[in-house]
């Protein structure tokens, strides 16, 4: 896949036996908006994982338009963000997002169902650099970016409230 602003380079999983299916891991924030189960208004996203990266198809329903007839680029954005989240904890690293950059390239009509995928393409000690897209049919229609920070805790571990992480 040829990208435009991304290099759609994939750092290996290292302990691929361990993550052979995001069941738990969805079970851990079962509330979410994008990927919880037990959300009524949420998107009930359910990723995979296939090739090192976290992956789903996914048919964006008319209640996420923004423009007229196009998914909201608010969504879209939250969407990569969380699927960029699980890549982190697919590489044994519980992260928040410091820095997300998206790349809008071509709109997004509802009723479409796409390719919605994110990996990790570097990690630097506490830093990890992630990419994300969003395609149909060979198009890449979004490209993202992130910097997510690792907290140093276990992956599904809950955070501190009140906590100003570094």
């Amino acid at each position: 896949m040829k990208y435009k602003y991304i290099s759609g380079s994939v750092l290996d999983i290292p302990n691929p036996d361990r993550w052979d299916s995001l069941t738990q891991l969805l079970e851990w924030w079962p509330e979410t908006f994008v990927s919880g189960s037990k959300n009524d208004y949420g998107m009930k996203l359910t990723p995979h994982i296939e090739n090192s990266k976290v992956v789903a198809n996914y048919l964006f329903e008319p209640r996420f338009q923004g423009g007229p007839g196009l998914v909201h680029g608010g969504i879209l954005s939250a969407v990569l963000d969380d699927l960029m989240g699980y890549a982190c904890v697919i590489h044994d690293r519980s992260c928040v997002t410091a820095k997300l950059e998206v790349n809008y390239i071509v709109p997004v009509p509802v009723d479409n169902k796409y390719l919605l995928q994110a990996w990790v393409t570097e990690i630097d000690d506490k830093k990890l650099y992630l990419e994300s897209s969003i395609i149909k049919d060979n198009v890449v229609h979004i490209e993202s970016k992130g910097l997510f920070i690792d907290l140093g805790n276990y992956p599904g571990q809950l955070y501190e409230r009140n906590k100003n992480y570094p």
